[in-house]
């Protein structure tokens, strides 16, 4: 388990095209979006230049999990899963090894647009703030990365690109990411609530404020938790299955 975890997160530091999707495209948008705001304007009840601030940092974490994710397509192509399904390695720990590290790819997004943040419009939360800020958007990506992991595992190779990237789409737009949901129609709006993109984000909205997570979003993420798992998993031992 530890030896391929290493091997997965060798193969993760070694990929530059992160860096774009996760880090340079999503400071530029803040950059340009955040400047359009005016002093005292909020947004999810924090200032208006940290709710923008959150919702790009989550929009380049979940466009990284996701990616990486539907890379395992190709591993699929090159017949590297069922090498995997030989080894001593329980499905269950293939599956979570590689979503753990899907998870970590959509760190250097909040970082980059955190920091960002911090210098263009000097918002300043406390040291504690800023840490639950980073950890709980960390902890946040797993049901995407699972979604990633269903996506490759469950997609034929030639259409997981175009599939992931519409998953990523919808979410990040109807989740309020990019656009905040209180511009949102009424019936976007509850759908939104219902995704989630919007319960991560929220995560981070409250941790903004100084204040705890709702039961609500927690019961929401940790519901399409579940359900990520169950296809991935599902997905995995399809694919290694196969001759």
């Amino acid at each position: 388990m530890r030896a391929y975890l290493r091997f997965e997160l060798r193969r993760l530091a070694r990929d530059p095209r992160l860096a774009l999707f996760t880090v340079l495209g999503p400071v530029v948008t803040y950059l340009i979006f955040s400047g359009l705001t005016s002093g005292g304007d909020r947004l999810e009840g924090v200032d208006a230049a940290a709710a923008l601030m959150v919702g790009l940092a989550g929009y380049g974490a979940v466009a990284g999990v996701l990616s990486v994710g539907s890379l395992v397509a190709q591993e699929r192509a090159v017949g590297w899963l069922h090498q995997l399904r030989v080894t001593p390695l329980p499905p269950w720990r293939a599956v979570g090894a590689k979503a753990l590290v899907c998870t970590l790819s959509g760190v250097p997004s909040v970082l980059a647009v955190g920091v960002t943040g911090w210098l263009q419009h000097h918002i300043e939360l406390g040291a504690g703030r800023w840490l639950a800020l980073l950890l709980l958007m960390w902890v946040g990506t797993v049901p995407f990365a699972l979604l990633g992991l269903a996506i490759g595992y469950g997609v034929a190779p030639h259409l997981a690109q175009p599939v992931n990237f519409l998953a990523f789409l919808g979410l990040s737009v109807l989740g309020g990411l990019l656009v905040p949901v209180t511009y949102f129609p009424t019936a976007l709006r509850q759908l939104a609530h219902a995704l989630p993109t919007y319960r991560y984000a929220e995560l981070g909205w409250r941790s903004v404020a100084g204040l705890a997570p709702t039961p609500s979003g927690l019961g929401l993420l940790t519901a399409w938790t579940v359900v990520f798992a169950a296809v991935a998993a599902w997905a995995y031992r399809r694919a290694t299955a196969r001759r």
